[in-house]
């Protein structure tokens, strides 16, 4: 995984509180002309002028960016900045359009700042102590702006869709809209040393590709399309989210959503190709881009993004280039994270006991062995032993009915819901399975029986793809039997052997961030568990083997045959981190040390 240095020491004065939304692409531009004559004022000893110089880690304040994002993604809509000039808000408004066409109109205040060098040229003079808000043509090189603004300390913003596709559109533009040429008041602030060199190349150096296909730090749709059809060695990024990246993407795009876990995804990202990354339109790229770059990534934004209807004609859809869709599996693998209910897949003893008692029409699995099976099992609940047993079986159970499992401990039950969810199936698995669940709750004695249960017929049609991959997956069982991944999981020691040999493998956390600060195994990363768990997978190389681990191994079940079906090499661990139900079961329960740094 992609470490990061982190050196914090003092940071400026102000956190990063940033926006973004949505970009396109940008007409061509003409070269930046000098500002306006600036007078030289001294710096000012106000609050935001007299932050301590310190060292800077640029790695740290890009890791920061993402991982503080606010909501608003570092933008703004339109509508609400022409609210607030109206309202004459003290806010500083940057326009990073060419001097000809600022001087033919602007929003009310804006100084001009063109795209490029003169931007760094101005760092110490944009307000920290302001909310900045900033607009290109598109959106999209704004979208880099903003990224940059950030790192120097600046809570800047970028207005959705820039001049052209936005605010010239929005309603009550024109009274707000002014040609007077408007200058910075005079104070400086303090921008980090560390910070004005990084920002000083990377603007500078938009001179070096400005006569190349990468002008601007972008590529046409054009461009990008031929790159595909040479067979160019480069990786291409979707940032878009992973429901949308499924139904739709550029073929041979990789799936790093925007977001929180942005740049910690970036490890399996060669750092020695070109990348190309795409959103929706362009903007929240941009802001990827400038990120990327100044962490030393050979990094360009497509233009217009995948395209959307407010940024025709740009746009990679909007030019008619196809796209590709997700395979089914990895659509269904996709959704059942995206979609997870509040009970995560999973009920617990009593009120699954309750309804049994009350003589509910579910379904209940039991996929114990039949021997324990034969002994006492739940009433109405059919044995289909953990195995092929399951995957042959899809089609008899039912798709209209709500589907209980349980196994020994709850672990293996785990994999087998996120595969029958896979199937159409709702289900459900019950907590701690038998042995450390429903054995021991109250009432399990009224709703037990030794009556044999069976499916009788096909009741389902399971999706030829999805047979075939389930099929895959429960006949890969037999060839891990006699090995120390039995059942996809590893055992306690065998993975403190693993620790201690210093085995190359990729240990996930999918505890929460808290659980996980209070203490680990050695050596993992935290991806919880929940919704953005696949969007998360950035980080985790698929050519390792990975082990994932949760409170009592119940969710990493879950979490395992999610990422095996994915293609990943993975098990779960025994038993989890270990819970007192668990016992003794689970990592601390076998007595192993955690850590938390």
């Amino acid at each position: 995984m992609k470490k990061f240095n982190k050196v914090l020491a003092l940071l400026l004065a102000m956190v990063m509180m940033l926006s973004l939304a949505a970009c396109s692409s940008e007409p061509a531009e003409e070269e930046s002309m000098d500002l306006v004559k600036e007078t030289t004022v001294a710096p000012a000893e106000t609050e935001a002028s007299a932050v301590e110089e310190a060292e800077v880690s640029v790695e740290q304040i890009v890791a920061d960016y993402f991982a503080n994002k606010p909501d608003h993604s570092y933008m703004t809509k339109s509508a609400d900045i022409i609210s607030r000039v109206a309202a004459g808000d003290d806010v500083v408004i940057l326009d990073i359009r060419q001097p000809d066409v600022y001087g033919e109109g602007h929003l009310k205040g804006a100084i001009n700042v063109p795209w490029g060098p003169a931007i760094a040229e101005n760092l110490n003079k944009i307000s920290q102590d302001k909310e900045v808000f900033i607009y290109c043509y598109s959106g999209q090189t704004a979208g880099q702006a903003v990224m940059t603004l950030n790192a120097a300390g600046i809570n800047a913003r970028s207005i959705a869709y820039g001049w052209n596709f936005g605010l010239s559109k929005a309603e009550g533009i024109a009274a707000v809209t002014e040609t007077t040429v408007n200058d910075f008041d005079g104070t400086t602030y303090e921008v980090a040393a560390d910070v004005q060199s990084a920002l000083d190349g990377y603007y500078t150096g938009l001179a070096d590709v400005k006569e190349t296909t990468w002008k601007n730090y972008k590529v046409s749709e054009a461009n990008l399309k031929a790159m595909i059809e040479n067979g160019d060695d480069f990786t291409l990024i979707s940032a878009r989210k992973a429901t949308d990246f499924a139904e739709a993407h550029i073929k041979g795009a990789v799936n790093i959503p925007y977001g929180t876990s942005f740049i910690t995804n970036l490890a399996s990202v060669p750092m020695d190709k070109k990348v190309v990354v795409y959103c929706y339109s362009g903007q929240t790229a941009g802001q990827a881009t400038a990120a990327m770059k100044l962490l030393g990534y050979d990094a360009v934004s497509l233009n217009g993004g995948m395209g959307t209807g407010a940024s025709a004609p740009n746009g990679w859809t909007n030019k008619g280039y196809t796209v590709e869709s997700a395979s089914v599996v990895y659509n269904g693998v996709v959704n059942y994270f995206a979609n997870k209910p509040d009970h995560s897949y999973m009920t617990k003893s009593a009120d699954i006991i309750a309804r049994v008692a009350a003589g509910d029409d579910v379904v209940i699995l039991d996929i114990r062995q039949p021997d324990v099976y034969g002994e006492g099992h739940l009433k109405g609940a059919v044995n289909l032993p953990w195995g092929t047993a399951i995957s042959e079986n899809l089609s008899m159970i039912p798709q209209d009915k709500e589907v209980f499992i349980y196994c020994y401990s709850g672990q293996t039950a785990g994999q087998a819901v996120m595969t029958l969810n896979l199937a159409g199936i709702n289900a459900r698995s019950v907590s701690y399975g038998w042995n450390f669940g429903l054995s021991k709750a109250e009432g399990i004695a009224d709703v037990t029986e030794t009556t044999v249960n069976t499916l009788t017929e096909d009741v389902s049609t399971i999706d030829p793809e999805v047979q075939e991959a389930l099929t895959a997956y429960y006949v890969g069982l037999a060839d891990a039997k006699e090995t120390k991944w039995k059942n996809y999981k590893v055992s306690e020691a065998n993975l403190a052997t693993m620790i201690e040999m210093e085995e190359d493998f990729t240990l996930i956390s999918a505890r929460k961030p808290d659980a996980f600060a209070e203490g680990h195994i050695a050596g993992a990363i935290n991806i919880p568990y929940g919704n953005a768990f696949i969007e998360s997978l950035g980080a985790v190389p698929m050519d390792k083997k990975v082990v994932v681990y949760c409170y009592s191994g119940q969710t990493a079940g879950q979490a395992t045959a999610a990422l095996k079906l994915l293609g990943y090499d993975a098990v779960s661990l025994n038993g989890g981190m270990g819970t007192e139900a668990s016992n003794p079961n689970g990592w601390t329960n076998k007595g192993f040390e955690k850590v938390t740094d």
